[in-house]
């Protein structure tokens, strides 16, 4: 196989990641449209808010910046994140490494500051360690 055969099969196994996560991203905002459910399984499971908990309210906030923002501070990321398909490998890969370790940062702070009382970090008393904890 040529180098050109391979760089198209990661480029093509790349774009299907990123549409999947779109759609999934998709129907978690079509739900929230019209409903409070949250189809977070991290937040779900565990009770503790995931790395993109607030990604939906921020989007849903829009045109209203400042509120977005509040709700998730990267949201303006997530329309780019599908050209990182079509993208060199070393560029992509520097660029979600980068992304990570923004994801990951933010998320700490928001846990030091917010959690877990302050939306979107608040704890989940419905979630499933929620449930056993209080059955032990």
């Amino acid at each position: 196989m040529t180098h050109n055969a391979d760089s198209f099969k990661v480029k093509l196994k790349a774009v299907k990641i990123y549409v999947m996560l779109m759609i999934i991203g998709g129907i978690a905002f079509g739900v929230s449209l019209f409903t409070d459910v949250s189809l977070c399984v991290v937040y779900n499971i565990i009770g503790i808010p995931c790395f993109s908990c607030g990604m939906t309210r921020a989007f849903r906030s829009l045109p209203d910046v400042r509120r977005a923002f509040f709700y998730h501070p990267l949201f303006f990321t997530v329309p780019w994140i599908p050209l990182l398909a079509v993208v060199s490998a070393r560029t992509r890969n520097i660029a979600s490494v980068i992304l990570i370790i923004l994801f990951i940062g933010l998320w700490i702070v928001r846990m030091i500051l917010l959690f877990p009382h302050t939306a979107p970090m608040e704890y989940n008393d419905n979630s499933l360690f929620e449930f056993f904890l209080r059955r032990i």
